[in-house]
């Protein structure tokens, strides 16, 4: 994830916004949602992961299955440039516990291509393979490009109207023109409400415009950007911990959370550290595979984001 990467952060404002009126107002309605929180990567298939997160001598066709035994869920980036085969799909379900959510990405060719008349065909495969993944499936995400402005909302509304709302979908916005003091244009707003869509927060230190904190819908993803090496990722991360624990507390249904680091090899101690700090704040519903032990959370996070390097990496 390039998308607002820096090289050093010491001297932004890495701080949270506070929820503006209307997401006051939204999260005071009467959700009865299950309050659920799923922390992980954008990928899985890591050889970097092999000495740390998995264990020597795993084979990559291994990958997915001992990551499952650690995370719950995974932003699944590859359907972006190749949607996947059902057969591997299926594969996949296999190998990970029933509490296990993937999270794909849309297509380029259909995200990409929304100023053209949308492509019909291509969203109705995309949506067909989402039938392969069943009860794992958690929210897909379609990441628009970043000259997609106001002026194209059309086309966006063409898309919600086509897209199926038995799969849960958040959309990342990029383009400025989108974001003003936090938060997202109201016919925006009401645009994804109405056809029950949600989008995306994305927390990138070289965008800090792009960190809104508009809710429109029960279940929200955010997508962190962190910046390795530094020690301010802590500090993000408890705020955002404490943040999700009052975005469930009011009842949002469900909060997919994902890590991205320049640095691959950075990725698993961070979401390591995330997860340990939403169960420190005593987080009821923060999902993890029953084979995980708090223990190893105490581990791998004794450090902060940067345990489990080895001294170079750190």
């Amino acid at each position: 994830m390039h998308f607002g990467r820096v090289e050093d952060d010491k001297h932004l404002d890495l701080s949270l916004p506070e929820p503006r009126s209307r997401t006051l107002s939204y999260l005071g309605l009467p959700h009865q949602g299950r309050r659920l929180v799923y922390v992980g990567a954008p990928i899985w298939a890591e050889k970097q992961w092999v000495g740390g997160l998995y264990p020597e001598g795993t084979r990559p066709s291994e990958f997915l299955r001992v990551y499952a035994q650690h995370h719950a869920t995974v932003e699944y980036n590859g359907s972006f440039y190749h949607p996947p085969f059902p057969e591997q799909i299926r594969a996949w379900t296999r190998m990970v516990g029933p509490e296990f959510r993937f999270c794909p990405k849309v297509p380029q060719s259909i995200s990409h291509a929304l100023s053209k008349p949308l492509d019909r065909p291509a969203l109705t495969h995309y949506l067909s393979l989402l039938e392969h993944f069943g009860s794992h499936h958690g929210m897909s995400f379609l990441q628009l490009p970043d000259h997609f402005a106001p002026q194209h909302a059309p086309a966006l509304e063409r898309l919600l109207q086509a897209w199926s709302q038995q799969w849960p979908l958040a959309i990342e916005f990029r383009h400025p023109a989108w974001f003003r003091d936090q938060m997202l244009p109201d016919p925006l707003i009401n645009l994804l409400y109405r056809h029950k869509a949600s989008a995306v927060i994305t927390d990138a230190p070289g965008r800090r415009d792009v960190l809104h904190m508009s809710l429109m819908c029960s279940q929200v993803m955010v997508r962190f950007l962190g910046c390795f090496p530094s020690s301010r990722d802590d500090q993000r991360l408890k705020a955002w911990a404490q943040r999700i624990q009052d975005w469930t507390q009011a009842g949002l249904d469900t909060v997919y959370f994902f890590v991205h680091q320049a640095r691959h090899a950075a990725i698993p101690g961070t979401v390591d550290a995330m997860q340990r700090y939403c169960w420190e704040l005593g987080i009821p519903g923060l999902m993890r595979p029953a084979e995980t032990a708090i223990a190893e959370w105490d581990e791998r996070t004794s450090g902060g984001p940067l345990a489990g390097l080895s001294r170079e990496e750190r």
